[in-house]
Order: C-alpha cells, then structure tokens, then sequence
C-alpha cells in the first residue's frame, strides 16, 4: 500500500483547496504536477456520494485522455471509507476503484474535503495515490463542484466542471 497517511492526503488536498480559493491558478498548475508527466486526464463526468458513519460513493469520468492508450476515453468509479465533519466541511478518506472503458482498473487512496459555497452550493477537491493497477505508480489530483443535501446524513452530488487527473507518482 502506498505509504501516504490519511492525514498526509487531508493536508495536500486542504493545500489544493487553499490555492484554488485563492485563485493561483487551475487544476493541474501546482509546482508538484509542473514537474509531472500527465498520465491520464478526465474533464468531465462526476459522482454522488453518501456521508453518515461511513462514505460510500460511485460516478463516471469522461472526456479522458491517456496518452499511448488511445482507446481508453472513460470509466467508473466506485468509493468507499470514512469521514470527518467540522464545521460544515466534510473530508472522507477512502479506496476508490476506477474501472477504465479499456477492461483496465486503477486502485488508489483518496482524500476528498467538501466545502459549501452557499445555499445548497459546493466545492469539491481531493488529493491521492494509486496503490496498484494501470498507471501505477500515480499521484491523483481531482476537483469540482456541485450540492449537498443534509436529512441525517449528508449526499453530495459533483457535476459540474469535474476533473480528474493521474500524473507520474514516480517523479512526486
């Protein structure tokens, strides 16, 4: 298993938040992924996910793009571990399975923080690893936004301008 903590994952993904809300740049512009080669990008797509003992979730990434895999173009996601609530803001750690279009899967640890925007209103970013699979090894960086509704637990719905992407965790 990769050796990242979930605190480690919370942290860069908390550090990739702070950066977006303070407008240094877009997806993909941190000095870590300047130096990384992009091993396959997602622009669209997006997945719910349910937050009360536990975080369970699932969705599609689309619009990918692998370069020397010309045929992989898009996938599902499944997502499953624990959160923390502070505040209003949600983050859950959790082993997420990408299952590539192509037949191919990618295993990683993710860590996700949900922060609300206003009204119903929020953002999403997540920061994580791969632990096995194609594109191993792999840093993963992913963004978007969307809702939540709140009836005893929380249910988050990311649909807009989601993106994913894996660059070399080689070079990280």
């Amino acid at each position: 298993m990769f050796p990242s903590t979930p605190r480690r994952l919370t942290a860069g993904a908390a550090a990739l938040a702070g950066a977006l809300a303070l407008g240094l740049g877009t997806f993909g512009s941190t000095a870590a992924s300047a130096q990384q080669a992009t091993l396959v990008t997602c622009t669209g797509g997006g997945f719910t996910m349910d937050v009360n003992a536990t975080a369970a979730g699932s969705g599609t990434l689309t619009g990918c793009f692998a370069p020397g895999h010309p045929n992989l173009t898009s996938a599902t996601i499944k997502m499953t571990g624990l959160p923390t609530v502070s505040d209003g803001i949600v983050e859950t750690t959790t082993s997420d399975t990408i299952k590539w279009n192509t037949g191919a899967q990618t295993r990683l640890t993710e860590a996700r923080t949900f922060v609300p925007t206003g009204g119903n209103r929020v953002t999403e970013t997540g920061a994580g690893a791969t632990d096995n699979g194609l594109f191993h090894p792999a840093d993963e960086e992913e963004l978007g936004a969307g809702t939540q509704s709140v009836n005893h637990a929380h249910h988050f719905v990311i649909n807009n301008g989601f993106t994913l992407a894996l660059t070399d965790g080689a070079l990280g």
